[in-house]
């Protein structure tokens, strides 16, 4: 079995990239040990913002949220669940001038954007307590999404392209070649492809190792809480993404009177293979966090919740470029992935078809053999990339 390129990985990255090569009539094959969105994609927050720091990936977030918004049209039908909620980012004083920055050079990049002073807050958050928020950003085109019908979606649209997926046939080796590359399954077969993109999360670190690859990525496990309000808290919501800078901490409104909150720092070190659900303390703790600020949280319950697992490379932005003659890699998005992948498997294609955006090139893995981390977003929440 031969293609064009073959894609191991079938959460929303690999899905993205396989959707973008299929439609430009490329011939593309993606394996996965389990089903389509089958790992940390479909347990993502599914928020949906192009606050970054850095200008590349704020104009890909852009992109990619508006990839989603319009993702029936683009994919011939298919849904991404988009809710556009606008999103609130509460800082506190030392992060005022870096946030101020941002907001202005997203207002640049067309991202409807807006400085919100102290002052004016309590009138835009009403029934919250904002104390030690100095300022906030508004972006008004933020909300979140569905990862898994996202994922789905991209994956059916791929297909419709040509392109080959093969869920449940996990991948026990990897081999460069000299025109291309090999792609062992567990079944025995071997599948050939002139090119190969390794996506495959908390995976991939170990898939290219047998290579020569040796990649700084971790693997973190980090919890999301599902809270629901009391019925006569209803007019008490908080209907944006909030993302508490001071707090730690993100909620995400869901359909009912339900939230999700999960948090904006570093977390343990994870076995992807041995990932345990939540503990009920962990899932109180967040819940807790979120609640500071509001007393209509404070009476919530919290109902549910879930374990997943971030990739997360030294500079805690994606890992994407050439590590061989053949072999590439897209990794390491660090939990802020979901939103970028529709664009950013755009710009993955490109650079597969040896047609790559230069800014890209920042990210690739090289970096970090150089000491060229990148920035990335604001004290120990890094994951705002």
């Amino acid at each position: 079995m031969t293609y064009d390129i073959a894609i191991v990985g079938a959460g929303v990255h690999g899905a993205a990239a396989a959707f973008h090569l299929a439609r430009r009539g490329v011939s593309v094959a993606v394996f996965d040990r389990g089903p389509v969105s089958g790992g940390p994609t479909g347990r993502s927050g599914g928020i949906c913002r192009a606050y970054y720091t850095d200008p590349f990936l704020a104009e890909t977030a852009r992109d990619g949220i508006a990839f989603l918004a319009g993702f029936e049209e683009r994919t011939g039908g298919h849904q991404s669940g988009f809710r556009r909620t606008g999103a609130f980012y509460l800082h506190g004083p030392g992060d005022a001038g870096a946030a101020a920055e941002t907001a202005a050079r997203l207002g640049e990049l067309g991202v409807r954007s807006e400085l919100v002073g102290a002052g004016a807050l309590p009138a835009r958050l009403p029934g919250l307590d904002l104390d030690g928020v100095a300022v906030a950003v508004w972006e008004a085109d933020a909300g979140y999404a569905d990862p898994y019908a996202a994922t789905v979606g991209l994956a059916a649209a791929a297909r419709r392209h040509g392109a080959v997926f093969h869920p449940h046939r996990p991948v026990v080796a990897l081999a460069e070649e000299s025109r291309g590359a090999a792609v062992t399954t567990s079944d025995g077969v071997v599948h050939r492809a002139g090119r190969l993109l390794v996506a495959a999360g908390p995976w991939t670190a170990a898939l290219l190792r047998p290579l020569g690859v040796d990649l700084p990525l971790t693997v973190e496990r980090h919890v999301v809480a599902v809270s629901e309000h009391e019925p006569a808290d209803a007019g008490g919501l908080v209907p944006h993404v909030l993302i508490d800078l001071p707090g730690g901490y993100y909620t995400t409104p869901q359909p009912r009177t339900q939230y999700l909150t999960g948090g904006v720092v570093p977390a343990s070190a994870a076995d992807p293979d041995d990932v345990p659900g939540p503990r009920p303390d962990e899932l109180e703790a967040l819940a807790a966090a979120s609640a500071v600020r509001s007393a209509a949280r404070r009476r919530a319950r919290v109902t549910g919740g879930w374990a997943s697992l971030y990739d997360v490379s030294p500079d805690w932005q994606p890992v994407t470029g050439q590590v061989g003659e053949h072999v590439y890699v897209d990794a390491g998005t660090s939990g802020h992935g979901f939103k970028l992948a529709p664009a950013w498997g755009d710009h993955v294609a490109r650079l597969l078809l040896g047609d790559p955006d230069p800014r890209l090139a920042a990210f690739g893995p090289g970096r970090f053999a150089t000491g060229a981390k990148l920035a990335a977003g604001f004290g120990t929440a890094r994951i705002l990339g």
